[in-house]
């Protein structure tokens, strides 16, 4: 049954998933390093300027798909793969259900309650969780056995297990710094007779050592290079080396002042996503069976895996420098869920909990919810990054609006609504099996809604919410379909005010949005001082070809050795206020944004402009340099410019930009928030010339947000004339 519903799951799952085409910028990342896989393994994979640490197993999963189909198919084959990931975490929960847990029916329930929650929105993005979490799991069951029967080949693969989980996220190198603890207290435990506790605690120490001392081993080297390291004047600079921007949770001092605080918001918020009522008697449940040891074997599991747990959370909210507010992202703590669902599974077999215990944790918890506010609105992101507490809030909000409880605050709700839960709990788990199935139910709609609202999120169907879903895989997929398996160039030659891309989220520029969707757009180009930013991050550790200039007396792109480093495919703004390269354009985008040209070679440039700003306006300084180019001819040629400008937004008077090609001047009159003007030209070069000088300035600016331009040029379109005019 738990494989068949698990199929079903991800069946739904992954159909959904299927149709994402947003993305955040942490998936750029990890599906660059998916594509710097596919080939010079294992060299490749030791050699990654993309991955974070050793974040890499599962870019290395995604990587085989990039081998098998193109761009947006593999994307495609990723989203589900990460479904099944994500999915199969049943499987290390069921056994740790049975167990902890007498009935293998509630070990199915458990399993599938835990798979089954509003994270599982993260199966809509290409993110490491997907991976971590059932690795995580499989990993605390190797602990946990390890633990109850110690021996080297235990130890081994708990160790086996603790590094391919470090390999997914670098986070989960507390699994190791819990399971030393976990093993000395239970051996502490099993020694026998009345020793003092310093005899006792020695004792306990070396039959540790003794039955895991691969382990062991590992921590003493551990402590030992790490002092070493530490000692010496390059400890901070290989820090920085081997875990890029994790390096500061080494080499921080100090504890965050917050930590407490990050740890009670991650607690309440994990406690909401799986219907709060499964924390209040959880939470009560697990307390008291911890504090009774039995040493058995469920004890052991018990035990080891709540240290294992504790210190993930507390070294995972030191890692982050304490309780982020609005940027905290539960995808860092969801890992402990299950132990909600496993409590209760388990309080429901035994009947243990008492009536004061449920009230207890209740009000504790209400006491949270009433002092902590919750700061992460709903959003595109949230709803897969912090679901609970994004999700919760807005329904809520919304709720007390339609009963016209607009004056009660989200805190004081949510703390109302905690206290009503314990009283139900109170009222209904002590009477009888029949109440404890209403508790399990009610819980389970709640999780439910909450799970299918976090979905409808990503769907667009909330309003004001852009969706993650909808859009024309073939318009992400244009570059690739245009160019097929044929390497690209990124041509950095785009204004900062380009539009996003329709299919992308707001955050999401043409850069990032041509680069998740187009593997064989490898490396890129610029050409420095045309006013442009240079090319970004992930791109930018991509090969590149970086200081290029241009001949100004024939538009070579200089320096040859240099500018042949550059793909016979480039990729790059439509019609470029700032650099156009000679060739034929083979596609363009469907928002007309970006333009594929299959370039000359040896490369050329068609149109230069330097001391244009970043957005493609004109300042009142010095008028703006510009080139036109044109291939060497025994006859005169003709080239048709159509210059496009932009009115100054914000500006409550008219601008006027001069304009001059050659020896053809001509005035541009922008009326204030009026309509884009095309300016039509045609540049005239004698027979032999390959260059003509222009100039863009300012005849009349307006002052807006701090700064005087007249006007911006937004394209310039060129287009060979077959038969020179007569003037020319």
């Amino acid at each position: 049954m738990l494989t068949g519903v698990a199929f079903v799951l991800a069946l739904a799952a992954g159909i959904f998933a299927a149709h994402v085409k947003a993305f955040a910028l942490d998936e750029t990342l990890i599906q660059q390093s998916a594509v710097h896989y596919t080939g010079d393994l294992p060299h490749s994979l030791f050699h990654d300027l993309d991955a974070r640490a050793t974040n890499r197993l599962y870019s290395l999963l995604l990587s085989v798909a990039y081998h098998l189909f193109g761009g947006v198919n593999s994307i495609r084959v990723d989203h589900v793969l990460s479904v099944v990931l994500f999915i199969s975490t049943v499987f290390p929960l069921y056994l740790m259900g049975r167990v902890i847990l007498r009935s293998a029916w509630f070990a199915v329930a458990f399993a599938l309650l835990s798979v089954v929650v509003p994270w599982l929105t993260l199966t809509s993005a290409l993110f490491t969780e997907n991976l971590s979490y059932p690795l995580f799991w499989w990993t605390v069951l190797a602990v946990c056995a390890a633990v109850w029967r110690p021996s080297i080949r235990s130890d081994l693969l708990a160790l086996l297990a603790i590094g391919l989980l470090v390999c997914t996220r670098v986070q989960f190198a507390a699994v190791f710094l819990g399971y030393i603890p976990a093993i000395v207290l239970v051996e502490y435990l099993r020694v026998e007779g009345s020793r003092s506790f310093w005899r006792r605690l020695g004792s306990g120490i070396g039959a540790s050592a003794r039955g895991h001392i691969a382990s062991f081993l590992l921590l003493v080297a551990g402590v030992v290079v790490l002092l070493y390291e530490h000692s010496q004047p390059t400890w901070s600079a290989k820090v920085t080396q081997a875990l890029g921007t994790y390096s500061n949770v080494i080499i921080r001092n100090g504890l965050p002042s917050n930590m407490f605080e990050g740890l009670l918001v991650e607690l309440i918020a994990l406690a909401l996503g799986v219907g709060l009522l499964p924390a209040i008697v959880s939470i009560a449940w697990w307390c008291r069976s911890i504090t009774r040891p039995t040493l058995d074997r469920r004890w052991v599991f018990l035990a080891a895996s709540s240290i294992v747990l504790v210190v993930f959370l507390v070294l995972t909210v030191y890692s982050q420098g304490g309780y982020l507010g609005p940027i905290t992202e539960e995808r860092y703590f969801f890992y402990v869920i299950p132990v909600f669902w496993l409590g209760t599974f388990a309080a429901l077999e035994d009947g243990q909990v008492r009536a004061g215990e449920l009230l207890i944790v209740s009000l504790a918890l209400a006491a949270v919810f009433a002092s902590i506010p919750f700061l992460s609105p709903l959003s595109q992101e949230t709803a897969f990054l912090a679901p609970a507490e994004s999700v919760v809030p807005h329904v809520m909000y919304q709720r007390l609006i339609d009963v016209g409880l607009t004056g009660l605050s989200i805190q004081d709700a949510l703390a109302i609504l905690t206290v009503v839960a314990g009283v139900l709990a109170l009222a209904l788990w002590p009477r009888s099996p029949r109440g404890r199935a209403w508790i399990i139910g009610i819980a389970v709609t709640l999780q439910l809604l909450l799970t299918g609202y976090a979905f409808a999120t990503i769907d667009g169907r909330v309003p004001g919410i852009q969706g993650r879903t909808g859009g024309s895989f073939a318009a992400v997929g244009w570059l690739e379909r245009a160019a097929g398996s044929a390497k690209i160039t990124w041509l950095d030659n785009e204004s900062i005010a380009l539009p996003p891309a329709a299919t992308a989220a707001p955050a999401e520029d043409q850069l990032h949005t041509a680069l998740f969707w187009t593997p064989n757009l490898i490396g890129w180009a610029e050409v420095p001082g045309i006013g442009v930013p240079p090319v970004e991050f992930p791109l930018a550790a991509r090969p590149g070809v970086p200081s290029l200039s241009v001949d100004l007396t024939s538009g070579a792109i200089t320096p040859a050795p240099a500018a042949a480093g550059i793909q016979g495919y480039v990729v790059g703004q439509n019609d470029s206020p700032f650099l156009q390269l000679r060739g034929s354009v083979v596609a363009r985008s469907s928002d007309g944004v970006l333009m594929l040209t299959r370039i000359e070679r040896p490369p050329y440039a068609d149109w230069l402009a330097v001391g244009l700003l970043p957005d493609g306006f004109i300042g009142t300084g010095p008028a703006a340099k510009t080139f036109l180019f044109a291939p060497s001819s025994s006859s005169p040629q003709a080239v048709a410019v159509a210059m496009t400008f932009v009115p100054v937004p914000g500006a409550t008077t008219g601008t006027v930009v001069n304009v001059r090609l050659g020896s053809v001047a001509r005035q541009v009159r922008l009326t204030s928030n009026g309509a884009p003007q095309v300016l039509h030209m045609t540049a005239c070069l004698p027979a032999g010339v390959t260059a003509i000088q222009g100039a863009i300035g300012s005849g009349r600016s307006a002052l807006v947000a701090g700064r005087n331009v007249a006007g911006g040029l937004a394209s310039v379109e060129l287009s060979p004339e077959p038969a020179a005019p007569a003037h020319c």
